[in-house]
């Protein structure tokens, strides 16, 4: 039965709790709701402005307003950093402490571009110039702060220490993804798609003096990519986000698109990390700031067939009603860490 319809039956009568959860399990996947029934109740408070239990006039139609919404969502599928240096280059994450291997995420990527029907497809690049913050063999360009831990003489790579000038905590990482480098280009199996589908290329981390492992910002949030923008136009509010790495670009990607509001999904299969321990922390981290942790399968289901995700819903309704109370967008997540 179409959830409209639903609705419509319904004017006149108390729009209850219980008349909210029957016509959501027409949309949702009942394990959804068993699992996460919780955010039916939250969906529905927020709503219910006036908590009397009761849905009614401006409440319906803020009601109306999601069902729609989630009905006729806008996906975008964002392909972090799929790029020579982590695969087979400098930073390959096979020699990292997880082991993995990131020609791996190729495949399942490659499938999703070329089978999900996404309005918008966007490819990032870590872009570094030579001289790069980030790299160890760049530590003797800059002093390090009385309050690094690491001292200079003792730095190795991967440790952290922390610069003076600018004052920012970084990663010694080896040097990798040279601008107009074998490193920094996308892998040579990586599918680009067809010129049918909207295609951005986003290169990042371009500021010598600054880490951006965020498609959205760089580290200081101070300096913004274009990938907002890019999402405003095409009226975009689920994102899809895979590649490389899990706990380091992709995490941070997928919490600053959290922090903006947009329903966001890290697709599980189609990502590989630096560290074990560090993947399973991220996963824990985007759920518990409203994200969905999905496989490329379901992602397809989405995109091709509309099938419903109610963590994704759920985002989507807390978005619509800082919209609605005059709340900004950024902070809605304020305490995403």
């Amino acid at each position: 039965m179409d959830s409209l319809r639903y609705i419509k039956s319904d004017e006149g009568a108390n729009f209850t709790y219980e008349k909210f959860c029957a016509m959501c399990k027409l949309i949702f996947n009942m394990n959804n709701i068993e699992k996460d029934e919780w955010r039916l109740r939250e969906i529905f408070d927020s709503f219910d402005l006036d908590k009397d239990g009761v849905l009614k006039e401006r409440e319906m139609k803020m009601f109306s307003d999601w069902t729609q919404k989630i009905k006729k969502s806008k996906y975008a599928l964002v392909i972090v950093d799929v790029q020579n240096d982590f695969i087979d280059g400098s930073l390959s994450l096979r020699t990292c402490e997880g082991k993995q291997d990131g020609v791996n995420v190729v495949g399942p990527i490659n499938h999703l571009v070329q089978n999900g029907c996404f309005d918008k497809i966007i490819y990032s690049l870590d872009w570094h110039p030579e001289d790069h913050i980030s790299f160890y063999e760049n530590l003797h360009l800059r002093e390090l702060h009385p309050d690094s831990k690491v001292k200079k003489k003792d730095a190795k790579p991967l440790d952290t220490v922390i610069f003076a000038d600018p004052y920012l905590e970084q990663i010694l990482w080896p040097k990798h993804c040279v601008m107009n480098t074998w490193g920094a280009e996308l892998h040579k199996d990586l599918v680009i798609a067809p010129d049918s589908v909207q295609v951005s290329l986003i290169r990042k981390g371009q500021n010598p003096d600054m880490e951006a492992y965020s498609v959205f910002f760089d580290n200081n949030f101070k300096g913004s990519m274009e990938l907002q923008e890019i999402l405003k136009k095409h009226g975009v509010d689920r994102v899809f986000v895979c590649g490389l790495a899990y706990d380091i670009c992709v995490k941070s990607t997928c919490l600053d698109g959290l922090r903006l509001g947009y329903a966001i999904a890290i697709v599980d299969d189609c990502c590989r990390g630096v560290t074990a321990p560090d993947t399973e922390a991220t996963k824990k981290l985007i759920y518990e700031n409203g994200g969905l942790i999905t496989n490329s399968n379901d992602v397809l289901a989405m995109v091709n067939e509309g099938k419903q995700s109610l963590v994704l819903a759920h985002k989507i309704a807390k978005s619509m009603i800082s919209i609605d109370t005059c709340e900004k967008p950024e902070n809605i997540l304020n305490n995403i860490s």
